[in-house]
Order: structure tokens, then sequence, then C-alpha cells
């Protein structure tokens, strides 16, 4: 009787770009911090001359920022042009949040000077992969950390809930003497838009960070560079968005900002906003105006808005917080029952589409390893199959290894050069192993040719998305899944 392969563990990788290799002033580059399946954080320690070694190795030394502790695999790998060149490191260690692991002599630092690992602009390129040390260690951290997770998100929710419920104490007795008519102070935040130049002539938007006034509600400012709508290349272009909160009425006031107060640009306006719904101007400030007149930070190229908000009165204040009140304890009921899984995500390309399409027959695309250790393939007919034969793209989804019978959400994307036109599928559904679920019409030929979607080399993008529907149905499939595995094991 032959012995099932056990399943492998796919590593987390992640290509860091690490600058100023050439820089005698350089004793240490911190990478960026990355988020592997499990949750933790990682970061990438990198000492150019060295970590007590005379200057003359170049030390890595991996850290786990934030996440479970545990014993992890990880590899760090030196990038070449030549495969042959690239040095490469692998270990298995024990880790503690804030604790790093490495090697004090990763390679000389002649060698990355003259043997072609530097880039053009004096950096390299480092990949990090990590993975938890087993597949069983990989669906415990994953507990823990689905666990932790929502400890501190319920954490977090009775605390809001108990400073609103503390804030709506305080307004009762200060105000019980104000007439309904009395205006609430306004909310006022800073954005600073950077790159102005340089967003102006890409006629991109870009968006605030993420502002909360004290009700709790969530708003963002939105900037077009080069105008929107009857704005465009003329006009800079404001709008308020309610992310998040309670909808209803709101004055808000936005200004754009100058060294003199007297030339600041304001503008002001009473809106009722839903959730996602957002106002303000698409002819805010005329462009050679703003350029003309010192409203550019010519240090920064950057502008300076201040935006602000309040309900119109204090009785539709309190009426905003009795509300956000009782929304906020529906969360966290909410939040006690389920909890909802992230995505997991693959994107593929399909290459030599109309030599596929004369073929008649079906590729599968890479394997997606879901969190879970699930295997999911794409199933493509590029001249499609069944219903759609001859004139349609048809895409199936297929569970290759998991729980039989199991419930997921998907959501498969055919991308296209503008997101918004992008084809998505999605909903829920229970899959069988190796049974097929799809779409024999996924899209018409004629449209995928037209519209766009076909790259310039003959390729289709897609992207595969999936995610149990809630944080109980993960457990319950995880244990099952760690007992099937044991089960082949023996």
């Amino acid at each position: 009787m032959r012995r099932r392969r056990r399943p492998q563990l796919e590593y987390d990788s992640n290509v860091i770009t690490i600058c100023n290799i050439r820089d005698p002033t350089t004793s240490i580059v911190l990478s960026k911090q990355y988020t592997d399946t499990v949750g933790s954080r990682w970061r990438l320690n990198v000492y150019p001359k060295g970590n007590n070694t005379n200057y003359r190795y170049l030390s890595t030394y991996v850290e786990l920022c934030d996440g479970i502790a545990g014993r992890y695999q990880y590899i760090v790998e030196l990038l070449h042009n030549d495969a042959h060149k690239q040095v490469k490191f692998q270990s298995e260690d024990h880790f503690r949040v804030g604790e790093i692991r490495g090697y004090q002599k990763f390679i000389r630092v002649k060698r990355v000077l003259e043997e072609g690992y530097l880039n053009d602009d004096g950096s390299i390129y480092i990949r990090l992969s990590i993975r938890p040390a087993t597949l069983a260690l990989r669906c415990q951290y994953q507990e823990e950390y689905q666990s932790l997770k929502e400890e501190k998100i319920l954490f977090q929710f009775n605390s809001q809930l108990s400073q609103h419920l503390t804030r709506i104490r305080n307004l009762r007795e200060e105000n019980t003497a104000l007439q309904s008519i009395a205006y609430p102070e306004y909310n006022s935040n800073i954005f600073v838009m950077r790159n102005f130049t340089g967003l102006r002539q890409a006629s991109e938007d870009v968006c605030s960070d993420n502002s909360y006034d004290d009700l709790g509600c969530c708003w963002r400012l939105i900037v077009y560079a080069n105008g929107d709508k009857e704005g465009r290349d003329e006009w800079l272009s404001v709008y308020l968005r309610l992310l998040e909160g309670i909808p209803g009425s709101y004055e808000y006031c936005i200004e754009l900002l100058h060294n003199d107060p007297t030339k600041t640009v304001k503008m002001e306006g009473t809106q009722t906003f839903e959730i996602q719904e957002r106002f303000g101007w698409s002819q805010f400030a005329r462009l050679d105006m703003i350029c003309a007149n010192g409203f550019v930070n010519e240090e920064h190229d950057a502008l300076y808005f201040r935006f602000s908000l309040r309900p119109p009165n204090y009785k539709g204040k309190c009426e905003y917080q009795q509300l956000l009140r009782m929304e906020l304890k529906k969360d966290n009921e909410l939040l006690k029952r389920e909890l909802i899984p992230e995505y997991s995500t693959i994107t593929y390309t399909l290459k030599n589409f109309t030599e596929l399409q004369r073929k008649e027959g079906f590729v599968y695309s890479d394997p997606l390893c879901d969190d879970l250790g699930f295997t999911w393939r794409l199933l493509i007919y590029a001249n499609g199959h069944s219903e759609g034969l001859g004139c349609n793209l048809s895409v199936y989804l297929v569970l290759f290894d998991g729980v039989s019978g199991s419930r997921f959400e998907y959501r498969v994307e055919l991308l296209h050069r503008n997101p918004t036109a992008n084809i998505k599928m999605e909903g829920v559904n229970v899959f069988k192993l190796k049974k097929i679920w799809g779409w024999p019409q996924y899209i018409h030929h004629e449209r995928l040719r037209q519209e766009g979607y076909l790259n310039e080399d003959d390729s289709l993008e897609f992207r595969l998305s999936i995610c149990p529907p809630d944080i109980k149905l993960k457990c319950e499939y995880q244990q099952e899944f760690i007992r099937q595995l044991k089960e082949r094991k023996k």
C-alpha cells in the first residue's frame, strides 16, 4: 500500500530592497514590516558593515515584531542576476516577540561590492521566507492569533463603548441648560497632500488618513490634484466621505491653508450623509491660482488642508450619540458570536491564450494553499465548455485537498488594467473534493478582446480569493483537517 505524501507547508516570501549599502555612515538598515498568513509581523535587520565583525561581513537578522511566539523556519537569500551566485541561508529557531535570529557572517562585504550583487542605485535585493516549523504548529498559531485578535477587538469595542457612555453622561450633565438650536464645536483635522506636482501630472486622487470625530464617526478627505468631473485640468476638487458612524445631517467646512490667513480658500456646506457617501466641490479652487499665489509649499511640494465637521445642533448631536451607543452594543454582540476570517488570495497568469483557444483543452492554475492548508485551483477552458463552448471563456473552481463538504466564500476575478472594469464572480458554496463549480459562460471571446482584458503578450490575469464564512466554521475545518492529516500519517 502506497503511503500518501505528507503535504508541504509553503513559505511566506517577501523580496526586500536594502538601500544605502555604499554609504559609509550606514550601520543598520531596517526593512518594512510585513505580515505572514498566520498574522505575525516580521522585519529583516541588515548590517551593511557587519555586526561586531570588523566590517568584513554583511550581517542579517530576522525579527519577530508582533504576533505569535513559537518555532519557525526561515530562509534569507541574497539575490543575484545569476541564480548560481545567490547566497542562501536556512535555519529553524524559536522566536519571541522582539527577539532576532540570523547570521553574523552572511556574506563578505568584498563579495557584495565586487561580484555584481549591487544594483545601479547601490541597493541589494534580499528575499525573506518564513513559515511555522510544522503544519500542526501553523494551525496552532493561527488559532492562537485569532483568539488574540478577537480579544483585542472585543477590548477595543468595550473601551470605545465605555468612552462614549462617559461622554454621553458628561454631555447630559453639562448641556441641560442649552437650547436645541445651540451649535456644538467643530471637530477639525489637518491633511497634508505631498507630491502635489506628481499627483497632478498623473491625474490621481489622494485620501487623508481616517479621522474620527467625538461621536466616533470616521471621515476621510478626498482630493483630486488635477480636478474631477467638470473641474478636470483646471480646478482642484475636494470631497468629504463618511466611512462609518451615524448617517445624518452634518455641517462641514474645507479650507486650503495659506501662510497669509486672508488668502485661505474656505468652503462650507450642510448635507445629509449616508455611509460611504461623499459631498464636496469639483471646482474648489483654480489650479493656476493655487500655483501662482503661494499655496504650494515649495520645500515639500505640498498643499495643506483643514477640514471640520459637526452636527447642526446639540439636539442632533445627542440623538447621534444615542444611536451610536445602540450600534456599538449591537456590533459588540455580533463580534462575540462570529468574526469574519480574511481571504487567502493568489494571482494567476494564463499565457498563450490564442494557442490554448485553438487546442480546445483546459488548463489548471497554480495551486492556492489557503491558511487552513486546503489546496484550490482554477480550471480554465480557453475555448469554452458545455454551453459556453466555442464562444466563451469558461472558468471553474476546484477543491483539490481539504475537508470535503466545506462551505467557503469565493471570489474569482478577471483582472483589467482599469481595476473598476474587473469581472468579479463571488458567492458562497459547499465544495466537495475535486468537484468543479463555476461559470461555463464567464466572458464572451468578443468582449474579452474588444474591452482590453487580453494583454499585449496574449495573456489573461486571474485573482482567486477564498475564506470560510465565519471563524467558527474555520476552526471546525482546521480541527477536521488536522485529524485527516494524522490519519494519513498512520
